[in-house]
């Protein structure tokens, strides 16, 4: 991470001291997503942006970082405004192997950096989101320490999980390891617009409440996007 990329979050964090509400994209990048998958899944997460920046207070307070997991995890963006990022970095897909745990792992690593900077700067933050989106199974053993420690935060209160399975093939066992207080859902075919829309529906009723208000979330809309 460059000096002045770090330099940049700090400065934000002071000229811009609102409330934020931290969300990981942690996704699946392996083989089985190219074609269809991944361009729906980046269409859905363009759409997710967009809907952020339309809402001026969505867009003061949402931070989003996205992890890419295939034979490795890479961070694609880092936790900062959507002002700083534009448009999204587009997911491409990067080998076969589905390295689900190191994904969660370096997601919630860069989670622990950024939550250290709000409070260096005095700046709250609500409950930081973890989405994870996978099609298939891991092909390592590092979800057996990465969920626990999903779990673990998320008793604590530290964290909000959203398991998602791509397609039949995603292992909705391995999903549901990673969180005590939601089911894993499967998405309906390639609905990954309407899954980010009412995800960014989710964030801006969040963000429109204060840090450590119960926020009801859109359960009718899950619907539009879910096999329920």
């Amino acid at each position: 991470m460059s000096r002045e990329f770090m330099r940049v979050r700090t400065e934000d964090l002071l000229l811009n001291p609102t409330n934020r509400v931290p969300i990981a994209l942690c996704l699946d990048a392996s083989g089985s997503m190219n074609g269809a998958p991944m361009e729906e899944l980046n269409d859905g997460v363009c759409l997710f942006f967009e809907a952020i920046q339309a809402d001026p207070i969505a867009r003061a307070s949402a931070e989003v970082a996205i992890v890419a997991f295939s034979d490795t995890a890479e961070t694609l963006i880092d936790f900062q405004g959507l002002d700083r990022v534009g448009n999204p970095p587009t997911v491409m897909c990067q080998g076969g192997c589905t390295d689900l745990g190191g994904g969660v792992n370096l997601a919630l690593d860069r989670l622990e950096a950024r939550k250290q900077e709000y409070q260096k700067a005095g700046v709250d933050y609500f409950q930081p989101w973890l989405v994870l989106m996978t099609d298939g199974q891991p092909t390592t053993q590092e979800h057996m320490q990465a969920a626990p420690r999903t779990c673990k935060m998320e008793r604590a209160g530290k964290l909000v999980v959203f398991p998602i399975g791509i397609g039949p093939a995603a292992d909705m066992s391995i999903l549901a390891m990673f969180s005590e207080k939601r089911r894993p859902l499967r998405l309906q075919g390639l609905n990954f617009r309407e899954f980010f829309e009412w995800l960014s529906k989710s964030v801006v009723r969040v963000s429109q409440s204060r840090p450590g208000e119960k926020v009801n979330l859109d359960l009718e809309g899950i619907k539009g996007w879910a096999e329920l």
